[in-house]
């Protein structure tokens, strides 16, 4: 079998609901894709463009099946709707593909809402198609290919996953997701991940309770988290001795703010909760019982530093912050060379409070130097991670003092002056970068970055600068009127010399009047016998496009290839034909999808003596493509254009 052993759907037979369906008790086997499915279709789009939308599925149950062997897809699949109910089946050896997956379709099946997958048997199963890795039991969007969509509320309970071939549970992004009491024996890699390779999982939410994870091979993990943004419950797992969440302070006092930090103080709660590591190196169990990456340091002080840094680990730190407002964090490093972008710190919700922070080089792995960067924290008790970007550092600890003390930030902007030269007025220039590195002797918060004007920036500056460390910011010019045009880049926050500005300017000029459809492509509802829509734009008045009969309304496209401000089309027909009227609108899009009206609805009047020449005016817009939609024609019973022009003024 070629496709689905069983596919429980909304479209099928031409319908558009397919609710309260049961499927139990059935033996599937060897299929070329999904042994069984419940597939929730959004929306259809046909070969106009045109969507067909469906009703969510709801209350579908699959109990007591047997899936074996399917090599072109997924055990059981659950595609999107509400109060789905997949219990008590039995999977066994997917050959490339998940073996329970809850989740979304696509970019037009409908979201996930509610389900429950409780009681199976998952042996054997998941795989390495489309070389993904992928896990036995899967709960998030993404996995078929497409991380779109919403995955929500999925109760996932007493489910036994059995010799998984990669992952044994994973998560991608999805919220709100109970993992309840499941056993994951003997996995080839990990046991319970949150963002496991190709399933991303920036954003979500799960409660992870009770469930049990054994027979790992060596450097093997029972759970890790492998993103800052998702945010895992975890209690009574059998990673976890003592029951409770796990995470805390280390020491049970948070640290204060400000104060120092040290990085081997991270928080307790193990793999996944306190800290994500690929694998343990250095122990330092000889300072705490739970320690990884640590090892002696020379540094002042004395203690333990954290090595053997490794982009997508991070390290979590409870802190109390004793007044909310903008600190200076001193962070003492070691590093061979000088690494960029090694680091940054976030909150519990993932927010990227520092920006990345670059590393001097110090010429040594205990040879200690001191890099700065600036956080704005609120007051109390929380979390901060510090996220391991790119490898090659080693961390003894962070002092965090309020900002100001200890220093003085000055930022110099290069070049402190940009010229865009001429370019024509509504469109927009290519980028002019200009770099923006602190000079002084303390981290520079960045408030705001902004042009004025005729201009517009992007910049990766975040919201602190450390000491000799540099940002971009690139700068484009979209006059808007010709003539002389000039701004401001402005950059505000706690340097000495804030704020810091480099003028702009640049020079707006006219367009030369252009049809820009001359001989561009295009497309049709339909056409008849030898006058298809390539005629429109061909620069020949005597051929032409002419519809199906009959069949109003009916529409003639053209594509401009880019976005263009156009104001003004110009439709003619074979200038001996006699005078008609034809009615119709006109549609822009920037995408090919998705269309807005440019002109209502009109009728034009189409003469010998005006040359059978009808011109359609409207305020400047950007579009890429434009689409006459043809209602009525009192020459012939079709859609008639031998030029369609489009012109930018």
């Amino acid at each position: 079998m070629w496709a689905d052993g069983i596919n429980l759907n909304n479209v099928s037979l031409n319908n558009s609901v397919g609710n309260s369906l049961t499927a139990t008790n059935n033996f599937v086997r060897g299929t070329g894709d999904d042994g069984m499915a419940i597939n929730s279709v959004n929306y259809n789009t046909d070969s106009s463009g045109n969507k067909t939308y469906y009703t969510p599925m709801s209350h579908i149950t699959m109990t007591h099946n047997t899936v074996i062997a399917p090599w072109g897809g997924k055990g059981i699949g659950i595609y999107g709707g509400s109060n789905q109910d997949v219990e008590s089946n039995y999977i066994a050896d997917t050959a490339c593909y998940i073996g329970l997956g809850a989740g979304r379709f696509g970019v037009n099946g409908s979201d996930l809402l509610t389900a429950t997958v409780n009681g199976n048997v998952i042996v054997r199963s998941g795989g390495n198609g489309y070389s993904q890795g992928q896990p036995a039991l899967q709960v998030g969007n993404g996995g078929d290919g497409q991380n779109v969509g919403v995955v929500d509320h999925v109760t996932v309970t007493n489910n036994t996953v059995i010799n998984a071939l990669y992952d044994g549970v994973g998560f991608s992004t999805s919220t709100n997701t109970l993992l309840q009491n499941n056993t994951v024996t003997a996995p080839w890699r990990n046991g319970i991940i949150i963002a496991p390779p190709s399933y991303p999982a920036p954003t979500g939410s799960a409660t992870i309770t009770g469930n049990t994870v054994t027979g790992l091979g060596t450097g093997m993990t029972q759970f890790a988290n492998n993103s800052a943004g998702f945010t895992a419950t975890a209690s009574g797992n059998s990673w976890q001795s003592g029951g409770g969440s796990g995470q805390g302070p280390y020491g049970g006092t948070a640290a204060a703010v400000p104060g120092l930090v040290q990085a081997e103080n991270y928080d307790t709660g193990g793999q996944g909760i306190a800290y994500n590591v690929t694998s343990v190196n250095g122990s330092g169990n000889g300072y705490r019982a739970d320690g990884v990456d640590l090892e002696a340091t020379s540094d002042t002080g004395g203690g333990y530093n954290v090595g053997w840094t490794t982009g997508g680990q991070w390290f979590r730190y409870t802190v109390n912050v004793a007044t909310a407002g903008t600190y200076t964090v001193s962070m003492r490093v070691a590093a061979l060379s000088a690494v960029s972008g090694a680091l940054h710190l976030s909150n519990a919700s993932g927010t990227n409070l520092s920006g990345a922070v670059n590393l001097p080089p110090t010429g040594g792995w205990q040879t200690w130097g001191t890099a700065t960067t600036q956080v704005t924290l609120p007051a109390g008790q929380q979390v901060l991670t510090i996220n391991q970007d790119n490898g090659g550092w080693n961390l003894n600890s962070l002092q965090f003092a309020a900002a100001g003390v200890g220093g003085t930030a000055s930022l110099t902007a290069n070049p402190s002056a940009l010229s865009f030269g001429s370019q024509t007025v509504s469109t927009t220039s290519a980028s002019q970068a200009v770099t923006v590195t602190n000079t002084g002797t303390a981290a520079a918060s960045v408030a705001s970055v902004a042009a004025q004007g005729d201009f517009s920036q992007t910049n990766n500056c975040g919201t602190a600068i450390a000491v000799n460390a540099s940002c971009t910011v690139n700068v484009r010019f979209t006059p808007t009127a010709s003539g002389a045009r000039t701004g401001a880049l402005t950059i505000t926050g706690s340097a000495s010399n804030s704020p810091s500005t480099v003028t702009l300017s640049g020079t707006g000029t006219t367009a030369a009047t252009t049809n820009l459809a001359a001989g561009k492509p295009t497309s049709e509802s339909s056409h008849t016998d030898v006058y298809p829509s390539s005629n429109v734009t061909d620069g020949n008045q005597a051929s032409y496009w002419e519809s199906a009969n009959n069949a109003f309304p009916q529409w003639v496209q053209v594509d401009l290839g880019s976005s263009q401000s156009v104001s003004r089309v110009v439709l003619q027909l074979p200038a001996g034909w006699g005078a008609r009227d034809e009615t119709l609108s006109l549609l822009g899009s920037t995408d090919g999808t998705n269309f807005t009206t440019v002109k209502s609805s009109a009728t034009y009047t189409f003469t010998p003596s005006g040359n059978n020449t009808g011109t359609i005016t409207f305020p400047a817009t950007a579009q890429r493509y434009l689409r006459a939609t043809i209602t009525a024609n009192t020459g012939w019973s079709a859609g008639q254009i031998s030029e369609f022009q489009v012109w930018n003024q």
